[in-house]
């Protein structure tokens, strides 16, 4: 251990001696707080322990995700769960609306499609799910590009009825007869 003391040269006037003689005493702590710290590293080497316990358990914590305890992914959801989880590569995964693990874990949905109840969809195209899972387009429109409805003319004001069926004739007429076969001759 090195210790720099200032010249002498730069107080003369004996503040250098107050200086060093205050010093001294905190250079012995440091040397008897270094020798201390080695007693108790070779303490450790002594028991053939190569580190603490506490450190032990540091370096092996409990095992993080979910492999070995999957029944972690369900819990404080409630009985019966809303949201189905899974355990997937460790991981909880809400498989019912994951777009990567749809419904099972590594199922993947295409590019434009959602993942709706455990189910891929393409939401562009479908009036049940048009845009988001369970947005239903109204009667009689259809869905394209996600949006109910899109470029299609404006229905006329006021908004008719669709027409009514025919009503099947009533009584039900008789069947007719079969023609008579020709003579075999």
């Amino acid at each position: 251990m090195y210790l720099y003391l200032p010249s002498m040269t730069m107080w003369p006037d004996g503040t250098s001696i107050i200086i060093l003689v205050l010093l001294l005493p905190l250079a012995v702590i440091v040397v008897v707080e270094g020798d201390e710290m080695r007693k108790g590293v070779a303490q450790n080497a002594m028991t053939g322990s190569p580190s603490s316990p506490w450190l032990k358990r540091a370096r092996n914590p409990r095992v993080i995700g979910c492999w070995n305890r999957p029944w972690i992914c369900n819990e404080g959801l409630g009985f019966p769960p809303m949201i189905k989880r899974l355990c997937c590569k460790n991981r909880c995964v809400d498989v019912s609306s994951d777009v990567n693990n749809c419904g099972l874990c590594g199922i993947r949905c295409p590019f434009p499609w959602q993942c709706c109840n455990g189910f891929c969809i393409d939401t562009n195209i479908n009036p049940f799910h048009c845009g988001n899972c369970l947005n239903r387009c109204p009667l009689g429109s259809l869905c394209f590009y996600g949006m109910c409805g899109y470029a299609q003319p404006l229905p006329p004001f006021p908004f008719p009825l669709p027409p009514k069926l025919p009503l099947p004739p009533f009584p039900p007429k008789p069947p007719k007869p079969h023609p008579p076969f020709p003579p075999k001759g």
